[in-house]
């Protein structure tokens, strides 16, 4: 059996999205603790997780993300990945993979932003305080698709149908409001978290979709540095002594000037198609 095979089989687009982010989760989980085991000061795990401290933040920015595919503890990532298998299969059956990983991603990033909003600026403790686990990303996605579906039944063992908006209720109640004291960096995350799922789905319902906004934007980031490549190809083509007939190289700069304009994603198949054998010309 050839374990990297098979990971890159799980990981590659054919696996739902769903089921791509359940196992990075865990792909990240077992390295954590294996390296935790091995080196007890486990101190590049700080690189990781979310600190609570902004001047620590700053030299580590990529955290705000990073944080959501950490977890330490077996329970913690055992119970996350239940909650987001059940709640993440239907969000996707009624929303779709793509607003699903945008508001995994941005409640994850509104819960940590909470996080050092409180105990980073409002309120510092001492010490070094760091946030992990995928928490408040899940409890987005709760929220979202309560809020689409707060009358949808789900057949609970021992209690029968149960309505979404009170299986959503129960478990931010459970989560984040019993016991503050304990976990409370957390459970303000799962504020953030659940915050973002409100606002997405009140937004949603007024036709604005902050997650196909997302998208655009990304997709626009992406486009900048595909449309950068296409263009540093076309230079050195020319200076090799083989550029390329005007009329091509016009269709070129139209489809990288559509692309600036509304995102990779505006383009036809065939478009997308020409400009990829372009650059594999190059």
């Amino acid at each position: 059996m050839n374990l990297k095979k098979e990971i890159n089989n799980l990981l590659g687009s054919s696996t739902p999205l769903l089921t791509r982010i359940i196992v990075i989760n865990i792909i990240v989980f077992l390295a954590a603790n294996i390296y935790v085991t091995l080196s007890p000061s486990a101190y590049l795990i700080n690189y990781a997780a979310l600190p609570a401290n902004i001047s620590v933040f700053i030299t580590r920015p990529w955290t705000l993300v990073t944080y959501m595919f950490l977890h330490i503890g077996f329970w913690h990532i055992v119970f996350n990945m239940l909650w987001l298998y059940w709640m993440g299969r239907l969000f996707v059956e009624y929303m779709g993979e793509k607003r699903l990983l945008y508001t995994y991603i941005i409640g994850g990033i509104c819960g940590g932003a909470l996080f050092m909003l409180i105990y980073g600026l409002a309120f510092p403790q001492p010490g070094p305080i760091v946030l992990l686990g995928a928490s408040a990303g899940i409890m987005a996605v709760i929220v979202a698709i309560a809020g689409l579906l707060p009358d949808y039944e789900l057949y609970l063992f021992l209690l029968g149908p149960v309505k979404l908006k009170y299986i959503a209720l129960a478990a931010f109640l459970l989560s984040t409001v019993i016991d503050f004291s304990v976990n409370s960096g957390g459970k303000v995350s799962h504020i953030g978290g659940a915050v973002y799922g409100l606002i997405y789905i009140w937004q949603y319902r007024k036709g604005n979709d902050l997650a196909e906004k997302a998208s655009r934007l990304v997709t626009g980031i992406t486009g900048i540095f595909k449309r950068s490549g296409v263009k540093k190809a076309k230079l050195t083509s020319i200076r090799g002594g083989c550029s390329k007939p005007d009329n091509k190289q016009k269709r070129i700069d139209d489809i990288l000037d559509k692309i600036s304009r509304s995102g990779y994603e505006s383009l036809t198949k065939e478009e997308k198609d020409f400009l990829f054998k372009s650059s594999k010309d190059n």
